[in-house]
């Protein structure tokens, strides 16, 4: 840069300045990119809307077992706009249920109090057997009301039956599966973005890039700093996105704990923002580094849990994906989200993709270069 330059003095004076303008540069860059738009933004929606189409239903359908007059409380106290009843014998309910006919079942046994009314739930079904459970136990503490007005009328009883074949698709076609769908694509947004921020740093370093940024008097900081806060905005838009659609076409939401929710999509987002610097360290080319971030984003795709649960899956593959960052994050987005957990329950997922992101980020400052190298890798 010549001595009389402005831009230089600019410089200079502070390097907010500079860090400003940058992160300014780099946010317009991934405004105008087509790629960046399809594959962080648009894919993972047309993800949610078209598998959240596929499975969700307005309506579940619920077998109930037992005497008429308590029904009929059970009945009442299980609202038909969102259940369809069905009255039926005791075998028919647990194959109804075995076979994800029935989202659950009602079994009312016993003919004075204390009665008990037996919840058959699909144990292969673990994307929705917590809120499934709330609404059966809610029906059972109205039937006790209305038989004494006092404890213990009905005793409760959750019954997780087994399939024999674990988890099978149909497992998958509930109503609540858009809240296990949506936390694990999200994850995978997040995990995309990061990713691709090392590709774009590849590019930069071949066309020269990041050898003018470095002979200007920008620090080395505030180059890096400009990147993270980039990065933010992609994910925040891929945030305001993805549940502004899923809100609005399948009611998902923040969960009750927003706070502790933004803290670990920030955790994550810097973690595998380390992963994608680490990329660009290690890569001399940008079509090796689009390689190489294929070769850690897809196998976690399919083995982290984004699609389906891994409850029903083989124990090597249930192992296999408790090394992959995005089991606990997506594990952590779920939590959050779908299932009512706070800042202690995912404690394990935060400390995880802290510690990763730590470690990745110290191995990709040891070995990142500014300079492009000579042919290969």
């Amino acid at each position: 840069m010549s001595p009389g330059s402005g831009f230089a003095r600019e410089l200079g004076t502070s390097p907010w300045i500079g860090f400003r303008a940058l992160s300014a540069a780099n946010v317009r860059v991934l405004y105008r990119n087509r790629q960046v738009l399809v594959f962080n933004v648009l894919v993972p929606l047309l993800l949610i809307v078209i598998f959240g189409g596929l499975f969700q239903r307005s309506q579940l359908d619920v077998d109930l077992v037992g005497p008429q007059p308590e029904l009929a409380v059970l009945r009442a106290a299980l609202p038909s706009s969102s259940y369809a009843l069905h009255v039926v014998s005791p075998s028919t309910a647990r194959g109804d249920v075995l076979n994800n006919r029935a989202a659950f079942a009602l079994e009312v046994e016993g003919e004075s109090p204390p009665l008990t009314v037996r919840v058959l739930e699909n144990s292969a079904n673990v994307s929705e057997n917590g809120s499934l459970t709330a609404a059966a136990m809610g029906a059972v503490a109205a039937l006790n009301q209305a038989l004494l007005h006092r404890e213990p009328a009905v005793r409760g009883q959750v019954v997780g039956l087994h399939p024999p074949g674990g988890a099978s698709s149909g497992s998958l076609a509930r109503t609540n599966y858009i809240e296990f769908l949506a936390p694990g694509v999200l994850a995978y947004a997040v995990l995309n973005g990061g990713l691709s921020a090392g590709l774009r740093l590849v590019g930069d370093r071949e066309r020269g890039v990041l050898r003018r940024i470095r002979a200007t008097p920008l620090p080395i900081w505030a180059f890096l700093l400009a990147s993270v806060v980039s990065q933010l905005v992609l994910v925040a838009i891929q945030i305001a996105v993805l549940l502004g659609v899923g809100h609005a076409l399948y009611g998902i939401g923040l969960g009750p704990s927003p706070g502790p929710l933004l803290l670990l999509l920030l955790v994550g987002s810097l973690c595998f923002l380390a992963g994608g610097f680490l990329i660009a360290a290690l890569s001399r080319r940008e079509q090796s580094a689009i390689v190489m971030s294929n070769l850690v984003s897809l196998p976690q795709l399919f083995v982290a849990g984004v699609f389906y649960p891994l409850a029903g899956s083989p124990l090597w593959l249930q192992k296999l994906s408790e090394v992959m960052p995005l089991t606990y994050f997506s594990n952590g987005l779920r939590g959050l989200m779908a299932q009512g957990q706070g800042l202690s329950d995912t404690a394990v997922d935060f400390y995880v993709l802290m510690g990763v992101g730590v470690v990745v980020l110290v191995v990709a400052a040891r070995t990142f270069r500014f300079q492009p190298t000579g042919a290969g890798g």
